[in-house]
Parts: structure tokens; sequence; C-alpha cells
């Protein structure tokens, strides 16, 4: 009877904040819930973002210690002295020490972070020469020995410490842990001569693990391929989780069932912690970073009681204001959960049909754009899906590798070359440059000496076809060779020059391309000609007309289009672009005489300074 004698009013009151509550509830929850994970993401990301600077530093001094020990085994004279068979008198060791042992010296100076250079001979003849060449049965004892002669000459990593085999030397007492590279010499190929030894301290090899510098919050281990961990003795996180090294490695190994990049969550006593991890593959290592997730735990919390607090203000405070209201923005509400069932089923074209400037109003307005939005976003995921799929199959067709390119080049050249055929290892030479100066696009600037070499290797090319018709003149002062211009400028305008001008007069005469240079206070002209067949006035006006108009007509365009793929136009348009629109080309030519194009670059020196030298 109490309930009936409730005002309406009221009793929409105490409805809407029963039916607000549950959902307040919940938005909290999850809330807190999506700030959590999204901490934990932030987290992972940027550790894993330490974590890949900490493994480009490995990388880093894995090719300075590979480089320093190829360097050693490339030395011939040091080879030479390994492998001698009778004993060296005092001068022939001090010849070797001045001139061959001071430049595997110089190589650790040369290195800062490298720790030492060893080398351990076998040769019975050789005597030890601190600090670098050793007697190898120092080392014959090793656990990695055997494994390494059985490698055949290829690399070795392993983490130790130094003073295990170098006792008498420095000290008997075992030094700090070292990244030790080990590598056996063999010369010639399956003559033994010893073994090479890089080292390097831990504290070099993983800089951002020993740099001390963190929040406290997390703390690097590494893991090395006979699963003993490494840490910074300065890091005390965790300390305070109450854990060892030797526990994380546990724990990691036991839900890492493979070797890749991980994320994993633990918990120590309460504590909770993350683990972010990297599989350095090439010395069989794992780079680890703990994480301690308490904080971000508290913070979690606080978060969640302000969502309550402010959430339950906001019911009290809305629900003075629902009972005039709230039939209307019922019937509303229910109709926009209608349309967006409809929507839900894949309905795209419903019509939110509600007018007005309240919060339905606007709510209504929102979706249609939504809905609008939607259906112009997958008209165009379809359109780039197809574009995508048009790009990989061109990409996939189109795709080479250069280098191995390079390489057959080079070796079809060293045959013809043996064989005497000096032309066509001309030839091939001019081929691989035209390829590595097209291939390699690195920068869109190249010197006028670059384009104009480049131009070179093509008129060579085209001689072999031509039976050596074709002469280059370049006049060029020097000064200008630095200057700036754009790669692949020149190439469309000689190709150009010699199908469309030079073969129709090539059984009459010699065809000719000069490329001379000349400049005012700001601009430099580069002069293309040759003594073709030029062209009339006609076809010279519409030629000039669609690169000043910026079309290309169709009774031209075969003209206007190069091999490379980028025309006359296409040049003019690419200087105007990057310079302006007062540089381009211009083009003059008297039919039956000569085509001369004129190339208005700015005077720019390649090397970053400006206006013309002196």
């Amino acid at each position: 009877m109490y309930i009936s004698n409730i005002s309406l009013q009221k009793k929409f009151v105490t409805l809407y904040v029963i039916i607000l509550l549950v959902p307040v509830l919940i938005f909290t929850w999850n809330i807190s819930k999506q700030y959590y994970e999204a901490s934990i993401h932030d987290a992972i990301s940027e550790n894993e973002y330490i974590l890949q600077l900490e493994q480009v530093n490995i990388e880093n001094n894995i090719e300075t210690i590979r480089r320093t020990a190829q360097m050693v085994v490339a030395n011939q004279e040091f080879k030479e002295f390994i492998r001698q068979k009778e004993e060296y008198d005092v001068k022939g060791l001090l010849d070797f020490k001045i001139n061959v042992l001071s430049d595997i010296t110089q190589l650790k100076y040369n290195n800062p972070s490298i720790e030492n250079i060893h080398f351990f001979t076998s040769n019975k003849n050789i005597s030890e020469m601190w600090p670098i060449v050793y007697d190898e049965k120092r080392i014959a004892n090793s656990d990695w020995y055997k494994k390494l002669l059985e490698l055949n000459g290829r690399e070795m990593w392993r983490f130790n410490q130094q003073g295990q085999y170098l006792d008498n030397v420095y000290s008997s007492k075992i030094g700090p842990w070292k990244a030790s590279l080990y590598r056996q010499l063999e010369y010639p190929k399956d003559n033994h001569l010893g073994i090479i030894e890089i080292t390097m301290l831990l504290e070099n090899f993983f800089p951002k693990m020993f740099s001390g510098v963190n929040n406290g919050q997390s703390q690097m281990l590494v893991i090395d391929e006979m699963s003993n961990v490494h840490v910074n003795p300065a890091d005390t996180l965790l300390e305070e989780l109450n854990t060892n090294p030797e526990a994380i490695r546990d724990n990691f190994f036991r839900d890492n069932k493979n070797d890749s990049n991980q994320t994993m969550r633990f918990q120590n006593r309460e504590r909770p912690y993350l683990i972010v991890s990297s599989y350095v593959e090439g010395i069989d290592m794992h780079l680890l970073n703990v994480v301690s997730l308490k904080d971000i735990y508290a913070e979690r919390n606080q978060i969640r009681m302000y969502i309550f607090i402010g959430a339950f203000a906001l019911i009290i405070v809305l629900s003075l204001f629902t009972h005039g209201i709230i039939s209307l923005i019922l019937k509303k509400f229910h109709l926009l959960i209608e349309l967006m069932k409809r929507v839900e089923k894949g309905d795209f074209t419903v019509d939110v049909d509600i007018r007005g400037h309240g919060e339905i109003g606007r709510l209504s307005n929102h979706i249609r754009n939504m809905l609008s939005k939607i259906n112009s976003l997958i008209a165009d995921s379809v359109n780039k899906e197809a574009a995508t799929k048009e790009s990989e199959l061109k990409a996939l067709k189109t795709q080479i590798d250069s280098h191995f390119l390079y390489n057959t080049l080079e070796n079809i050249k060293m045959m013809a070359e043996i064989d005497g055929n000096y032309e066509i290892s001309d030839t091939i030479t001019s081929l691989g440059e035209m390829m590595r100066y097209n291939l390699k696009w690195k920068k869109d600037f190249v010197s006028l000496q670059d384009e104009v070499n480049h131009i070179k290797n093509y008129i060579d090319i085209m001689n072999v076809r031509l039976d050596n018709k074709l002469r280059f003149n370049v006049d060029i002062p020097s000064r200008y060779l630095s200057q700036e211009v754009l790669k692949m400028t020149f190439q469309p305008i000689v190709e150009n020059s010699v199908k469309h001008g030079l073969l129709d007069v090539l059984h009459e005469k010699d065809g000719i391309i000069s490329i001379k240079v000349f400049s005012n206070t700001k601009d430099i002209m580069i002069e293309i000609t040759d003594n073709g067949v030029g062209m009339d006035k006609s076809t010279l006006c519409q030629l000039t007309a669609n690169l000043i108009e910026g079309t290309e007509v169709e009774e031209t365009s075969s003209q206007m289009k190069s091999g490379s793929g980028i025309g006359l136009y296409n040049v003019h348009e690419r200087i105007q672009l990057h310079y302006g629109n007062e540089y381009g080309l211009k083009i003059d030519s008297e039919e039956g005489e000569y085509t001369k194009v004129v190339v208005t670059l700015p005077c720019l020196l390649l090397e970053g300074g400006g206006g013309l030298p002196s």
C-alpha cells in the first residue's frame, strides 16, 4: 500500500536510479578494467621499445666483435706467422710484434668496447705473446672446446668469466662476466691453426641494462645459452618483489614454449609483475625486462573509487531532472534501439528520422552521420583492398634481387675478361652501373657528375647496337659537377634524342649528343643538343604547348615517353614541383639540323651550399 501512495514522479525517479545504478556499476568496473589493460599495454609497448633499443645495441656489438674477428682472420701476415713450422729467431719475433701484432692490438684500441683479443695457437714453435697469443692447451679442457672444433670454422658465442684458463697471466682470480666469440682459424682450408677469442664486458655488451637509468619499476635480465642469468647488481626490483633471477628464469621457461618474443604475467606472494622478452637468435640468448605492476594496480583501484563516487553523485543530480522528460526520452530512445538493431543485423540504409536539438536529437544526428561514414568507409575499404591486391600483384611481378643481378653481371664480366672479350666486359660494366643507378633510388637528388656518368653508360651500351656511331661530347666546367639535379632528368631527354632524332641519320653520319652548361647569377642552364633529324615548327609548337599547358596529347605521347617510364612532360613537371614554375625544360629544333633541350635549374650545390661557386 505504501507504494500505491508514492507519487508517480518519485516512482520514476526511484526506477531511474535502480535502472541506472547497475549499468553505472558495470560501466565503472569495465572502465577501470580497460584502463588497467591500457596501462598494461602501454607498459608492454614501452618495455618492448626498451628491449628493441637494447637489441639494436646488442646487434651492433655482435657486428663489432664479428668484424674484429674477421679482420684478424683476414690478416695474411698473421696467418703466415702462425702456420710457420720452424721457430723464429729474435729478429723475426720482434718484426712480427712490431709490424703484425701491433695491427691486432690496434683493432682493440679502435673499438674501445672490445675487452680482449686472444689467439690460442696449436703451433708448438710459437711462443706465447701476452696479451694476445697463447698456447691452445690453455683452453683444451674447456667445456666448449670440442664443440667449437666440430663447427668447421663457424663461430660460437659464450658468456663466461675471464681467468678460468689465463691464470698466471694477470691473476688466478675469476674475472667479470663477458660475452665471448670463438672461431677456429684454418689456413689453408682444413689446416687448423688455432682459436680466435674476442671478448666484451657485459656492461658494454648490454649498455642499457647496466646504464642504471630506470624508474625503479623494471629490471632487465639476460638468460644465456647455458641458462645462466645475468643482471645488473645495482638494480633492486627483484629484491622488492621478494624473488630472485633464477625464479624469474624458471617461470619464463615454464611458460615460454618456443624461442619467440613473448609477454607473460606472474604473481609472486601477491605481488604482480610482467615479463617482456626478446629472443636474440644469433647468440641464442633471451633478453627479459621484469616490470612491477604494483603502481598500476594501485592506480586502477584509485580510479575505480573516483569513478564510483562520481557515478553516484551523477545519479543523484540526474535523478532531479528525469521526471518531466523521462517518458519522451524513453519513447525516442526505444526507437533508436530498434534502428540500431537493424544496423547490427547489417542494414546500414536505415533512416534515423528523429529530429530536435536535445540529447536524443543530437544522438540521432550523430548516428545518421556515423551510418553515412560507415557506408563510405565500407566503399573505401573495398576499393583499397582491390588496389592493395593489384599493387601486391605488380610488386610480385616486378620483384627482383638487385644484388643477385649485380653479382651475376660481375661474374659474366670476369668471364669475358678471362676470354679476352674486353668490349663485352666494358659493355657489361656500363650495364651494371646503369642498373645500380636505376635500382638504388635512395634519394631524389644526385650530382650533375653522377647524372652525366649515367648518360655516358647509356651511350656506351647503345654504341654496341649502333656500331659506335654515337658520340658523346661533354663541356662542363669542373665547378658545376657538384650541381644538384633531380635523378633521371637527362636519360628521357637523351633517349628521345637517340630514338626519334639520331636513328634515321646514322646511315649518313655519326650521331653527336652534346651537353654544355652555362649560368647567370642564380640559375644554371644545361643544354643537351643532338644533330638528328630535328622537328618541323608545327611539331615543335605542339610539344612546347604540351609542356606549358601541362598536357600530353595522344599524337605526341609516344614521343614524350622514354624507356624509363618518365617522359619529357614528367621531367618538366618534376622540376617545377621541386623548384617552382620558373624552372623546367625549353625545346628548340631546326628540321634536318638539330634538336636542343635546355634544362633550367637553380644553382644549388649538392653538399648543401647555395649559389654559384666562384
